[in-house]
């Protein structure tokens, strides 16, 4: 069995700390600018879906590439495979390579083609296409970068042009394109979230995610007072860990010591500061607060994707 893998970075000199996320990414203009910031994560078509998860969670990424045993690649498996996966019942043993011909994959070979961006393309181009596949009814989140003779030098997520975004310079065209927006202008609001009570089980807050296309849900007690969020890549802890369905989701937050006072944004604060915080905290999601300090709404990466590829978002 094939085990999944990823390829070598090169290593800093001895007395030379790694760069971070943010500084390696810093200047990035175009799509090949970005993905060049960090190796291409790959894992081979006979690993297994608890080995994608894995990869997926230690080299905290939401999607890696599937090749074949001759390289070549064939599709994409992401954090929303994984949380369709646990829906489904399938077993952490299946292999990569039949999840990705099953009809629940959502990027399998035969849409390569249609979400693929070239290097070339700059980080609006490509904010645009990511826009436009989120929007809709795959909600796809992912893009793959593929050069002209079809090589994979990456796959684009909506979290890489958030971290383009924290670390552009303020005469940068993707800083420029967002203006003055701040985050309670990109941000979904709490009525258009999924909701449920701490009792409902991590099966059912799975399932609302999977149906709703948020990929988020907000967990409430009694009194509708927010206790947290569960996201895919809680789906992933919980599939690598081969946590019970029945387990109840008030529980399992409790479990992971995941409140969200750490993913927490003021409505006024800027969509950079924002892109900044998620890439700080290794979130995808952060809780958007009212002036009484109450839940308004919910800002992802992929909103930030939107609002960057928005078109009545004009340059300043």
């Amino acid at each position: 069995q094939a085990a999944a893998k990823r390829p070598r970075e090169e290593a800093p000199g001895d007395d030379a700390a790694p760069p971070s996320p943010r500084r390696r990414c810093a200047g990035a203009a175009t799509v090949g600018d970005l993905v060049g910031c960090r190796a291409t994560v790959v894992c081979g078509n006979a690993s297994t879906l608890a080995d994608a998860a894995e990869l997926l969670l230690v080299e905290d990424r939401s999607a890696v590439a599937v090749v074949g045993e001759d390289g070549a690649l064939l599709g994409a498996l992401t954090e929303n495979d994984i949380v369709r996966a646990y829906c489904a019942d399938a077993l952490p043993t299946c292999s990569v390579g039949e999840w990705l011909f099953m009809h629940m994959a959502r990027l399998p070979h035969g849409l390569v083609d249609l979400l693929t961006v070239r290097p070339s393309a700059t980080l609006l181009e490509a904010a645009a296409m990511l826009r436009g596949h989120a929007d809709s009814e795959n909600a796809f989140r992912h893009l793959v970068v593929r050069d002209e003779d079809g090589g994979l030098l990456g796959i684009l997520s909506s979290m890489d042009l958030a971290r383009a975004l924290c670390s552009a310079c303020p005469d940068q065209e993707v800083v420029r394109r967002i203006g003055r927006s701040t985050t309670a202008e990109v941000m979904k609001p709490r009525a258009a979230l999924p909701v449920c009570g701490r009792e409902v089980t991590l099966a059912r807050a799975l399932q609302q995610i999977n149906t709703s296309r948020q990929n988020c849900v907000l967990v409430v007690d009694g009194a509708a007072r927010t206790l947290g969020v569960v996201t895919p890549r809680d789906a992933l802890r919980a599939y690598a860990e081969q946590v019970p369905m029945s387990v109840e989701v008030g529980n399992w937050l409790r479990f992971l010591e995941s409140g969200w006072a750490q993913r927490a944004v003021q409505r006024e604060e800027p969509v950079q500061g924002c892109a900044a915080r998620m890439v700080e905290r290794a979130v995808h999601h952060l809780m958007v607060l009212d002036p009484c300090g109450d839940v308004a709404g919910v800002v992802s990466s992929t909103d930030l994707a939107r609002a960057l590829g928005a078109a009545d978002h004009v340059a300043a």
